[in-house]
């Protein structure tokens, strides 16, 4: 036993996975974890990717998504623990009462940079059987952790976004290596190295990837001639445009722009914008099918997919077009796999309006007229709804949408994510003071641990989890075992309501108007001071 509060460290597991170059390997975390490895790695979780070189740790908090990608030219070994925290939890004569307690740890995906020692421990435990033996390497272990971690620095996670809206903003101007490194504080060479790194591509094969997509959907809207749209994605040479075009895409500018109505169509997201718009895609991948419950009767006959479907099956759909989302550029090679089965659409992932997008997927898929009568029934269906909360609105009350993820930490979304926008914005609702000042004006999400929750409740709160991993299922339980969540005004008055994620996680299109009718159904029932699942 530690004498850190009378903490009892217990391992569960350990195990080595070996990642040959460029391979992947994903699962979710049931415990606290500590991860090494001996090679360079990518590890992508929570929205946050961090770069690992060898004899670097981290730690992994429980219920974690994570997903490790080899960075090296030769095979690389990933060495994992995992492993609980227990706390005295009664201390009676001849008895004690120790529970799991993960409070008081480093935060999730902290670091210890290049620590041999580290790296030894957690490699020496992988080979220990007595327990005695584990739990003292696990104490060492975590002494280090507390002593010598540091929170991720996310400057390089944050520095490729502000590249990659730059280059988004500015692709139909002269854009050079040499100046693009300069304008983000890159020495040239390192620049090169990062972005080949971080987007599976060069600077050079990026440019011309955006221009090349954004020169497919002028082909789609206008009429305009090929001079004048290859001047408009920053080619001053025509006829150098049409060859780079025909390179990337398998087809010329003017065979491409002939299939202005498609109607065979394959969705790696968006399909609440094609729905909108009348379109039944022809198959969805798996992670878009995963978080579209709240889409089912209209995907009823979608095949799901995904990127590993033989190119044989792809061809024998016969499809006109490909829609991808912008992230999709960090996996070149399938995109250009893609382009030989149809033409491929890239969009852009977030942030717009459900109104603005579908009017915009309308114009590239030749289908206005079905995107303009669905933004008039935004418009009524938007109305009558804020007519309905006009009684609601009148007492003041605040209203907020969080997610949990893992154990003990709460996300809360700015406008423009699980449909936040249409809960504040579209219905006018009022949110609590805080998210207003920390989250909503300076439009950033916010991170804060479980238990500073009760800072930021509202008298209405809507509360996502992933029913996945059985967390939706799981809610009553964790009420009952969390003190925070118990002690919240909005589950004692039952205006708390559990969400799943797969039905919250996108809100474009006729997802909008299915999530704004969740939130009005739940408001306007009667409240009890239980806990009202959704």
């Amino acid at each position: 036993m530690t004498a850190y509060n009378h903490t009892i460290l217990r391992m569960k597991e350990s195990s080595k996975r070996s990642l040959s170059v460029k391979q992947t390997d994903s699962w979710q975390t049931s415990s606290l974890m500590f991860l090494t490895t001996d090679g360079a790695v990518r590890v992508d979780m929570e929205g946050i990717r961090y770069e690992l070189n060898a004899k670097d740790s981290v730690l992994i908090r429980s219920g974690i998504d994570v997903m490790v990608e080899s960075l090296s030219s030769e095979q690389v070994v990933i060495y994992t623990v995992t492993f609980d925290q227990f706390t005295l939890a009664h201390d009676a004569q001849n008895e004690l009462v120790y529970k799991v307690n993960h409070d008081h740890l480093p935060d999730n995906g902290e670091v210890v940079k290049g620590s041999a020692v580290l790296f030894s421990y957690i490699k020496q435990i992988q080979t220990s059987q007595i327990i005695q033996e584990q739990a003292k390497w696990l104490e060492e272990i975590m002494f280090i952790f507390r002593k010598q971690s540091k929170p991720y620095n996310e400057k390089v996670h944050y520095s490729i976004n502000m590249i990659l809206q730059y280059m988004a903003e500015h692709y139909d101007q002269k854009l050079t290596r040499k100046d693009l490194a300069h304008k983000m504080g890159f020495h040239e060479s390192y620049f090169s190295t990062f972005f080949k790194q971080s987007m599976g591509m060069s600077v050079t094969e990026y440019i011309a990837q955006i221009r090349i997509d954004e020169a497919k959907k002028r082909l789609l809207q206008t009429d305009d001639q090929i001079q004048i749209i290859a001047r408009q994605v920053g080619y001053a040479d025509s006829l150098y445009f049409s060859r780079k075009f025909r390179q990337k895409t398998g087809r010329t500018p003017s065979q491409f722009r002939m299939n202005r109505r498609p109607e065979r169509i394959a969705a790696f997201q968006f399909v609440g914008l094609l729905v909108a718009i009348g379109i039944e895609p022809v198959c969805i991948d798996e992670e878009t099918d995963l978080h579209s419950d709240i889409l089912k009767e209209h995907l009823a006959s979608s095949l799901i997919i995904n990127e590993h479907t033989p190119d044989d099956v792809f061809k024998s759909l016969q499809l006109d077009v490909i829609i991808v989302p912008n992230y999709y550029y960090s996996k070149p090679a399938l995109i250009k796999r893609l382009e030989q089965i149809a033409p491929v659409l890239v969009l852009p992932y977030a942030g717009h309006h459900a109104v603005q997008d579908v009017l915009s997927i309308g114009r590239l898929l030749g289908r206005e007229n079905e995107a303009n009568d669905w933004v008039k029934r935004f418009e009524q269906l938007s109305q009558q709804a804020r007519n309905t909360l006009s009684s609601f609105r009148e007492k003041g009350e605040t209203v907020a949408i969080y997610e949990m993820r893992g154990h003990d930490k709460v996300y809360m979304w700015s406008y423009e994510a699980r449909g936040a926008f249409y809960l504040y914005e579209t219905l006018g609702l009022k949110p609590p003071k805080a998210i207003l000042e920390e989250v909503l004006l300076p439009n950033q999400h916010t991170v804060i641990p479980l238990e500073r929750l009760g800072e930021y409740e509202a008298d209405h709160m809507f509360f996502i989890v992933s029913d996945q991993y059985g967390w939706y299922k799981q809610m009553d339980k964790r009420m009952e075992e969390s003190d925070v969540l118990r002690q919240l005004s909005a589950v004692k008055n039952g205006t708390f309501y559990p969400v799943k994620l797969e039905e919250f996680r996108f809100d474009e299109g006729e997802r909008a108007l299915l999530l704004m009718d969740r939130f009005v159904s739940q408001l306007t029932q009667p409240a009890y001071p239980t806990i009202v699942h959704m």
